[in-house]
C-alpha cells in the first residue's frame, strides 16, 4: 500500500511534532504503523528516510 501526497505530508508532520519530541523514539531508526501502513523510519539531520510498506517504496521527508 502506498500513501498519497497528503498522507505523506501528515506523516512528515507526525514525525517532526510527535516522534522527534517523544522519548519513545529516541533512536535514529524505528518502525511505526501510520494509517494502517507499516513504515520503517531512519532519522537524519535534515530529513527522514521512510520505507513505506516495503523497502522498494522509499521516500525522503524533510524535517521542517
Amino acid at each position: 500500500m502506498q500513501l498519497t501526497t497528503s498522507e505523506l505530508e501528515q506523516l512528515a508532520d507526525y514525525l517532526v511534532f510527535e516522534a522527534d519530541c517523544s522519548p519513545e523514539f529516541e533512536g535514529d531508526d524505528f518502525a511505526i504503523t501510520f494509517l494502517g501502513v507499516r513504515c520503517y523510519v531512519e532519522r537524519y539531520i535534515g530529513f527522514f528516510r521512510v520505507e513505506v510498506g516495503h523497502q522498494d517504496n522509499v521516500v525522503e521527508l524533510p524535517r521542517h
